[in-house]
């Protein structure tokens, strides 16, 4: 039987002896890893906003300097958080992405999930086939190894907010990227909308499910999540606090995405949501309206097309401008990376 040996009379013997030869033996003492006993999350990141008026100028910039497909695959400025050195929080990264008119960039595929918010503009992104139209405040799925292209046939820019759980797949060490077939565009294999067409109106076609771990409803219009949204705000009749709804998948109610939830939130002029706190980070982008977020004591104004970052574990509210018009607000968050394994968890104050 092995023991250990009680080598306190030895004058050699030091903590910091002790921990050369640690360091040495690639092992670290538990005792001295921060966090290891913290009693609640310490997150990394900051709050920030990124201002659209801001930075519109400098993708207008990129959009007459960098050509689409000889210098870079996406014209696509990605917001970094003030306290990281790459992506908007340690699960997600967001950004404005702009496709010039006549442009199109052509299609390939990745491991991450990404969900496409259409800010300004009109066009498709087409995803395994599938054309999708986009519109302003339409949200668009381009989930996980799935094909997509996209392309601007009119006479003005199309922008859009990206999101994507780059930062989690790339810890995971499993993301992956293939170009379609000579970089080309991919060729449409079913109509304009068709996923909308069989899904969107909340019921579904008979027969077995796609076995898909995503939503097979490519995309989300945002008439239709007004529509809701103004449904749910009379059915309660105007409350204080506002009302939100989430995209589900419309054959199980989850998450749009394994890793991405995504919700709109309504919040009448002059009112303000209740304080609270989650376990999941959370970005924002401001759809209609302006207003201002208390995120961990401190103030942070946005207004229309602005997107800004909530930390996972930090308190915040957000409060709709006076004499503005009503709020909405879309949310993406990681939460569904945290439900599975009882990680998820909110504090309302």
């Amino acid at each position: 039987m092995t023991t250990v040996e009680n080598r306190t009379d030895s004058p050699a013997d030091s903590p910091a002896d002790l921990y050369e030869r640690l360091a040495g033996a690639h092992v670290v003492p538990l005792w001295r890893v921060p966090g290891t006993d913290a009693p609640e999350p310490e997150p990394a990141e900051v709050p920030h906003v990124w201002r659209w008026r801001e930075l519109i100028p400098l993708m207008e910039e990129a959009g007459r300097t960098i050509d689409l497909g000889s210098e870079a695959e996406r014209r696509a400025l990605n917001g970094v958080n003030p306290a990281r050195q790459w992506g908007t929080t340690h699960t997600m990264v967001a950004g404005y992405q702009l496709v010039l008119p006549g442009e199109e960039a052509t299609a390939h595929r990745h491991t991450p999930a990404a969900v496409r918010l259409m800010l300004a503009g009109r066009g498709h992104t087409t995803v395994e086939g599938e054309p999708v139209l986009m519109e302003p405040g339409d949200l668009v799925l381009t989930p996980g190894w799935n094909w997509h292209d996209h392309r601007n046939a009119g006479d003005e820019p199309m922008i859009w907010l990206d999101g994507l759980d780059v930062p989690f797949v790339r810890g995971l060490n499993a993301q992956f990227y293939e170009d379609y077939e000579d970089k080309r565009m991919q060729p449409a294999r079913v109509a304009e909308d068709d996923s909308v067409a069989r899904y969107g109106a909340g019921i579904v076609p008979a027969g077995p499910q796609t076995g898909r771990a995503h939503s097979p409803l490519m995309k989300y219009s945002y008439a239709a999540t007004l529509e809701s949204l103004e449904r749910l705000r009379e059915s309660e009749g105007d409350p204080e606090h506002g009302v939100t709804v989430e995209y589900t998948d419309p054959q199980t109610g989850g998450p749009v995405m394994p890793t991405l939830g995504c919700a709109a939130q309504l919040l009448p002029a002059g009112r303000r949501t209740r304080r609270r706190r989650h376990t999941s980070s959370t970005v924002f982008c401001v759809t209609r309206g302006s207003g201002h977020s208390v995120i961990g004591g401190r103030r942070y104004d946005w207004e229309q097309n602005d997107f800004f970052v909530v930390p996972s574990w930090t308190w915040y509210e957000h409060v709709a401008a006076d004499g503005s018009p009503d709020v909405t607000l879309f949310a993406m968050s990681d939460r569904p990376m945290l439900e599975p394994f009882g990680l998820y968890r909110e504090q309302l104050a």
